[in-house]
């Protein structure tokens, strides 16, 4: 059972450091079974220094305590290390992070340092296991704090690895960080101890080089505005030329069609005169023609006349004496056709009366047989 009434000088106080998404608030929430916030992207969800809910190793007390990186989105650098040394003082990857780190806990209390590396495949990659290397080898990396004590560990994502990285810390002794015996031992401020030192040191290359970056695109963009400046006179003066160029060319084709037209209205004029002057002698002459032509039709639209007349006499007369024969021939076939139809008639009623003889005489003789019938029939 846990004693949640023991304070934190009766726990293992484990403090957690790394840059923002390295993975400490995993870490401290798989150790502790406990649900703080995690940032699963560049934005840091670790604003203060937050103790994980203790638990115990080995029927051991331990407190995971989760700091924010010195790259957070929230906090300044400044404040940052205001608050881990504040917390340190009270109880204790990359390169920036581990100069700040090397000045927090100074060379006595590496001994008392895990480099923790996570994010492991299973099984690991060449690539993993040769990052691994690097990290432990790299001189501006881990490998001077191994020398002086610090020790090396894959989590796994799992509590188990995490309970195991933490049975590495419980049988050390606890050491006071080096900033904390700077601010309490030395009565230095936290501007002059070794981190603040260091902080400002980083500080001061971020504003150089952010200056050297600003100087840069400053120039970056003289430049660039100058080019466009330049081609974009330049463009001014070739479309100013290309106009001039083009206006001249309308003026000197306006000019020559004006010409053309002036030439052109002269000649038509020239035309006009000499027709005029060859319509007046035409004229005579067309209407002399007209004249004789005038007479020639009249002349002859009266022999024409002359000639229609008779023709039509002629033909009056012929036409007179085919309707009289036409009509002649018609009354004849019409007499003959009622003729004809007379004796048509006349056979037609012979019949008729014929049939009615007969059909008299038949009715007469079956009447008789039928009284001669009768008559027997009585007499039986």
């Amino acid at each position: 059972m846990i004693d949640f009434n023991c304070g934190l000088h009766e726990a293992a106080i484990i403090v957690l450091f790394g840059p923002t998404g390295a993975g400490k608030t995993t870490f401290a929430n798989v150790a502790s079974g406990d649900s703080m916030s995690i940032g699963h992207g560049v934005k840091s969800c670790t604003k203060n220094i937050e103790p994980a809910t203790m638990f115990t190793v080995d029927g051991k007390p331990v407190v995971v305590v989760d700091c924010p990186g010195f790259d957070d989105t929230y906090l300044s650098e400044t404040d940052i290390l205001k608050s881990v040394a504040g917390f340190l003082t009270a109880a204790g990857t990359d390169i920036r992070h581990l100069n700040m780190f090397k000045e927090l806990c100074g060379t006595d209390s590496l001994k008392n340092v895990v480099y923790v590396t996570n994010m492991w495949s299973n099984p690991p990659t060449d690539h993993e296991i040769f990052r691994e290397n690097e990290l432990r080898d790299g001189i501006d990396l881990f490998a001077g704090p191994l020398i002086l004590g610090a020790q090396m560990a894959r989590h796994y994502n799992t509590q188990v690895s995490a309970h195991d990285i933490i049975r590495l810390l419980l049988p050390r002794e606890p050491t006071m960080p080096k900033v904390a015996k700077e601010i309490k031992d030395e009565n230095r401020k936290l501007e002059e101890t070794a981190a603040g030192i260091a902080l400002g040191h980083g500080l001061q290359d971020e504003i150089k080089k952010l200056n050297e970056r600003i100087k840069t695109i400053q120039e970056e963009h003289a430049r660039v505005i100058a080019e466009i400046n330049t081609k974009f006179q330049n463009q001014l003066t070739e479309q100013e030329k290309v106009a001039r160029q083009r206006h001249q060319s309308m003026e000197n084709l306006l000019k020559e069609q004006e010409r053309k037209v002036q030439e052109e209205r002269e000649s038509l004029l020239g035309q006009v005169k000499s027709l005029k002057e060859g319509h007046q002698e035409k004229e005579k002459d067309w209407r002399e023609q007209l004249q004789a032509l005038l007479a020639t039709m009249t002349q002859n639209m009266s022999e024409t006349m002359l000639r229609l007349d008779s023709n039509h006499n002629a033909q009056l007369e012929s036409l007179q004496r085919q309707h009289e024969d036409n009509l002649r021939s018609t009354r004849e076939a019409s007499e003959r056709r009622e003729d004809k139809i007379r004796d048509a008639c006349l056979k037609i009623k012979i019949a008729d009366d014929e049939r009615a003889r007969l059909a008299q005489e038949a009715f007469n003789a079956a009447l008789e047989e039928e009284r001669r019938h009768r008559s027997l029939c009585v007499i039986a």
